[in-house]
C-alpha cells in the first residue's frame, strides 16, 4: 500500500559552467516555512568572525553551513550542491562556491514564493467571491 502526498518537491538539475551534470536535487522552493529558515542561514553566517579562524575552525564551519542550508531547505542537497568542495572555496571569479550557490537559489525561491502566493490568492478568492458585496455570512445586525 502506497499513499501518495503532493509536497510540492521540484527536481532541479545541477549544473557546473562546463554543462557537466553535478547531480539532482529535489526541494519545495514554495515551502512558506523556508524563507524563515533561510533567514536564519543567512543571519548565522552574518555572524562568522574570520579573524583568526583556524583550519580547523573551518572544517567545522564548513560542516555546520552545509548542514544549515540542509535544514534551509528541508532535503539532504548539500552533498550535490557542493560536490564534496568546501563551501568556502574559492572560484576563479574570486566568489565563493557558496556565494555561487546563495545567488543561484535566491531568484529561485523569490520566484516560487510569489507563485504560491498568487496561487493561494486565487484559490482563497474563488471561495470568497459569493461573498462579496453582499451580507451572505454576517450575523444579523452586522453590516460588511
Amino acid at each position: 500500500m502506497e499513499l501518495k502526498i503532493d509536497r510540492g518537491f521540484k527536481s532541479y538539475d545541477v549544473v557546473d559552467p562546463d554543462g557537466t551534470l553535478a547531480g539532482t536535487i529535489r526541494i519545495n522552493l514554495a515551502d512558506l516555512g523556508l524563507a524563515g529558515r533561510w533567514e536564519a542561514v543567512l543571519h548565522e553566517l552574518e555572524q562568522v568572525d574570520t579573524t583568526n579562524i583556524t583550519i580547523a575552525d573551518t572544517l567545522e564551519l564548513d560542516k555546520r553551513v552545509k548542514e544549515k542550508i540542509d535544514y534551509a531547505l528541508g532535503s539532504p542537497v548539500s552533498g550535490v550542491l557542493f560536490g564534496g568542495l568546501s563551501c568556502f572555496s574559492v572560484c576563479e571569479d574570486g566568489k565563493l562556491v557558496l556565494e555561487h550557490i546563495l545567488d543561484a537559489l535566491a531568484p529561485l525561491m523569490e520566484d516560487a514564493q510569489k507563485s504560491v502566493a498568487k496561487a493561494a490568492e486565487e484559490r482563497i478568492k474563488q471561495h470568497t467571491a459569493a461573498y462579496e458585496g453582499s451580507a451572505a455570512g454576517l450575523a444579523p445586525g452586522q453590516q460588511a
